[in-house]
């Protein structure tokens, strides 16, 4: 009579854990953007609790290059960070802060493209084919052919010295532009001056 009941509750038991790790979310892979609360900070390293999946760590390289964000960072926090192993030599998953920030920032270029958003960025530098704009650190080109006509350059002969000497004037000043292309393989935003369909200041 016992093996009968045991023989009936094996299938059972059998299925719940089928379905308890079918239910149960994968762990992440390398290169996606994982979010958790910061557990611990020392001098070398970050620790995040990734719930289900263990601890996450930033350290080495990945702490450097992500020292100005670790300074306004305290225990609790809750912070974005991309996967660059899903398990080292200790066991932890380890994660980039900064790898992270570019992330959520292409994702962001991209939602502005979409919606048409109007952007104030300063004009950085110039050169013969446009000007380059600094959006949230990332450098972008807003070319010649792009720029309203209160800011082309009027050369009569098309010189490109003279054309660089009136794009200049315009460096230090803030331009309100769209993102109408963004390559985040290639680090590129390109810019424009020009959009009848502009709506929202940002």
């Amino acid at each position: 009579m016992t093996e009968e009941i045991l023989k009936e509750e094996e299938p059972k038991n059998e299925s719940l854990m089928s379905q308890i790790i079918a239910d149960s979310p994968a762990p992440p892979n390398t290169g996606e953007l994982v979010e958790g609360p910061v557990i611990s900070i020392d001098k070398n390293a970050i620790y995040i609790d990734l719930v289900p999946f263990g601890t996450g760590i930033i350290y080495g390289r990945e702490f450097i290059n992500a020292r100005d964000i670790v300074k306004h960072t305290s225990i609790g926090d809750v912070i974005n960070a991309k996967v660059v192993d899903t398990d080292n030599d200790q066991g932890y998953i380890e994660l980039s802060l900064r790898e992270a920030r570019q992330a959520l920032l292409w994702s962001e270029a991209e939602v502005l493209i979409k919606d048409k958003t109007i952007l104030e960025l300063p004009v950085k530098e110039a050169n013969k084919g446009g000007l380059i704009l600094d959006w949230q650190g990332i450098s972008g080109f807003l070319p010649a052919s792009q720029l309203k006509t209160e800011h082309y350059p009027r050369v009569e002969d098309g010189d490109k010295d003279r054309i660089l000497e009136e794009l200049k004037k315009l460096i230090g000043e803030r331009i309100a532009v769209v993102i109408i292309s963004a390559s985040p393989k290639e680090g590129k935003l390109i810019f424009s001056e020009k959009n009848p369909e502009q709506k929202e200041k940002k």
